[in-house]
């Protein structure tokens, strides 16, 4: 019987929305993303590390900061953050932000999210 409940609250529990990807390319010193413009909501950086050291990803603005787990040179791996309207600096935290000064940087814009459809009757 718990079962049933359980199955039915699934059900009726509503959809997530699916997290924008955005491929990022790692290399010496450089950040190379396949977008720079977003949409408001989740997202989920697809990281691949092309160098030949560890890297790793962070995003951050005056409200929002977060990284990525190391990425050992060859490796890949994800980062899923929702993110709210604004301009993000998203940059290499390795050894004590040397990359980020060799020029591992770059901007993010995130614009408002579109409002979703009407539902028609």
């Amino acid at each position: 019987m718990k079962r049933i409940f359980l199955i039915a609250a699934l059900a009726a529990a509503p959809a997530v929305a699916s997290a924008q990807p955005v491929a990022v390319t790692l290399t010496e010193f450089k950040i190379a993303m396949a977008k720079d413009t977003v949409s408001a909501g989740p997202v989920t950086f697809r990281i691949k590390n092309a160098g030949a050291t560890t890297h790793a990803l962070f995003i951050m603005n005056d409200t929002f900061e977060k990284g990525s787990a190391e990425v050992a040179a060859g490796q890949e791996a994800s980062l899923t953050v929702t993110l709210k309207a604004g301009t993000y600096e998203v940059f290499c935290p390795m050894s004590d932000e040397t990359h980020k000064k060799a020029g591992m940087t770059h901007k993010l814009v995130v614009t408002p999210a579109k409002p979703a459809p009407p539902k028609k009757p």
